[in-house]
Formats: C-alpha cells, structure tokens, sequence
C-alpha cells in the first residue's frame, strides 16, 4: 500500500460519515453564494434600469462602469467561494476524523470483545485532540466496573 493510500485511508475513517458532514456544509455554503450573487445581479440590475430611466444611450460610459463593477464583485464572490470550498474541505475532513476515529475506536474494541481476540478486558484511549474523550472515559469506568 502506497504512502498516499494509507494518509487517505486514515483521514477517511468513515468516508459516508465524513462526506456527508462535508456535504452538508458545502451545500450550505452553495446556498448562501447563490444568494449573493443573485443579490448582486439583482441590484446592478436596478443601476441599469436607473440608467435606462434616465435616457441614457446604451453604449454611455455608465453602463460601461456599472458591467466593470458587476464583474469585479462576481469575480471576487468566486474567488471567496473558492477560499471557502477549500476551507470547508479541509476543515471538514480534520474535524470529522476527529469525531469518526473514536467510533471507530469504540466500535473495533466491541469487535474484538465480541470475537474474544483480546484475552481481557481493557481500558482504551482516545488521541489526543479527538472529540468525544468522555466516551471513552464512561468505556473504561464499565471495565473496572465489570472487573471487580
């Protein structure tokens, strides 16, 4: 297995979970950047009525301003958009491992018990950083409990 595969594998712990999570995430961000700009078409649109009101032949400098402006407003949209996809990507994946790895934790220690591949009993530990860290504390109060 190549380097890359295994940094990929242990990112993506649980890849519906994680993707989904991101997903989401994405799918809001979308929402809110098409809101935008439908803002901004919106009201570069009224500049334009305001200047067709007033009589101005199409070709006025105004018009020229008002097209110039709209395009530099949408090509900064886009390139935050893009900041924040990426963002929203990596963000995601790091804050999602560190919710899908102590599940995933917990769920190989079930496994094991259940497949009696560990010989006892025994207390597990949670990375440092990974969410959830009471979890793990309530598992291993039920081992010293079931111990005794």
């Amino acid at each position: 297995m190549s380097n890359k595969t295994r940094k990929t594998r242990s990112i993506l712990i649980n890849p519906r979970f994680q993707w989904t999570l991101i997903g989401y995430a994405a799918l809001v961000a979308t929402l809110i950047f098409i809101a935008v700009y439908a803002l901004i078409t919106y009201g570069f649109h009224d500049f334009v009525e305001i200047g067709n009101q007033a009589g101005l032949p199409e070709n006025h400098i105004y018009f020229q301003f008002i097209q110039m402006q709209k395009t530099k407003f949408i090509t900064i949209i886009i390139a935050i958009a893009m900041v924040v996809g990426t963002i929203l990507i990596v963000g995601g994946l790091i804050v999602s491992h560190k919710i899908a790895g102590p599940l995933y934790r917990i769920r190989l220690e079930f496994s094991k018990m259940a497949n009696k591949d560990t010989p006892a009993l025994h207390k597990i530990q949670f990375r440092d950083g990974d969410y959830f860290p009471e979890v793990a504390e309530a598992f291993n109060d039920l081992v010293e409990k079931l111990k005794k």
